[in-house]
């Protein structure tokens, strides 16, 4: 039946009520298209979850923690789980830390409580060694004890664990350190400062240690006469424990595989070498000065309502208050996490 236009008949259209009908091949050919569209669609405006970038180790030069720098080397701690940035002093850690351009960090106790008082929030997360011997006052020979300081010229890299070293001494020779002419300098320095810098004595740490010994250099103080105030350890931003923490903890695994350098490869332990510019025999005496704390010491240290590591850091608060290093007591707000350490 055709439909009637202006009284004529046009064979193109129909009545309303009988509508012509989609053919299959012109549905199926609609739902094509408007599939492609949407695919299309969802190609342009779709944005793939972001993963958390590997969080950033600030690594120095240091012989207790050489065995992160070997796990690296043989594979198991790939850039996409920790990148690694190597630093040869510990105050250019703590900017970092500071400036969030790194996340994790070792540094010794008092280091550690100077990085809290700044107010960056993190947690210690592993006891990496205890000093014996590792960090010392090296002066002239015409300076045969701690009082003979008094007025001289003292070589230090300025709030770090050789100032803290500096001011025990002091302290226990009836001095502090308004008594000498405190020339700031950043550990590689300290190799040579007694001779190119005039100082009268410069405070030190391996493997710097070793080679001015060895040059003729005499040890005024050392570490063993402060135990337990020279431990190290790591610390991570609390964000960074909750975003990549099964990274971290294969980080401290790492470091427990490789404490021991008879198990480190021949070429990765010269390359070790190198990097401390020591030989074997100097640096396993250095090592031996470095008392690392293996896995079964980490629970006493780190667990518990009152874990031990708490006391050495309150012997050090202590101090720190007394010779005006910090200002505050901020021991009882520093976190120490344990999650990392368990077997």
């Amino acid at each position: 039946k055709l439909a009637r236009i202006g009284g004529s008949r046009h064979p193109r259209f129909t009545s309303m009520t009988n509508p012509p009908r989609l053919s299959r091949r012109g549905l199926y050919f609609a739902l094509f298209v408007g599939l492609d569209a949407v695919l299309w669609l969802a190609a342009f405006t779709w944005t793939p979850p972001k993963s958390p970038p590997a969080p950033i180790l600030s690594v120095s030069v240091w012989p207790g923690t050489e065995s992160l720098i070997v796990a690296r080397e043989m594979g198991l701690l790939p850039r996409e789980k920790i990148n690694f940035v190597e630093m040869s002093w510990s105050s250019s850690s703590m900017r970092a830390f500071g400036n969030r351009a790194v996340d994790i960090v070792g540094l010794s106790l008092s280091e550690t409580i100077l990085l809290h008082e700044l107010g960056n929030p993190f947690h210690v997360i592993l006891v990496i060694d205890n000093s014996n011997g590792a960090d010392a006052i090296i002066s002239k020979e015409n300076v045969s004890n701690i009082s003979d300081l008094r007025g001289k010229k003292i070589g230090v890299e300025v709030r770090s664990s050789g100032h803290y070293l500096l001011s025990r001494a002091l302290e226990e020779a009836g001095l502090t350190l308004k008594d000498i002419e405190l020339i700031p300098i950043n550990l590689p320095e300290s190799e040579n400062a007694i001779a190119e810098l005039g100082v009268d004595a410069v405070v030190t740490a391996e493997p710097w240690l070793t080679r001015i010994v060895k040059k003729g250099g005499h040890v005024l103080y050392d570490s063993t006469q402060t135990p337990g105030e020279f431990i190290r350890v790591l610390v991570a931003r609390e964000s960074t424990i909750d975003e990549s923490g099964s990274a971290l903890a294969e980080l401290v695994t790492a470091h427990f595989k490789y404490l021991d350098p008879g198990l480190w490869p021949k070429e990765i332990f010269e390359g070790i070498l190198r990097r401390e510019g020591l030989s074997a025999a100097e640096f396993n005496d250095s090592l031996s000065r470095a008392t690392p704390f293996s896995r079964s010491d980490q629970k006493a240290l780190l667990s518990g309502t009152a874990p031990e590591l708490m006391e050495n850091f309150g012997t050090v608060m202590r101090h720190m208050k007394s010779m005006g290093l910090v200002s505050g007591a901020l021991t009882e707000d520093l976190i120490i996490n344990d999650s990392l350490i368990s077997p």
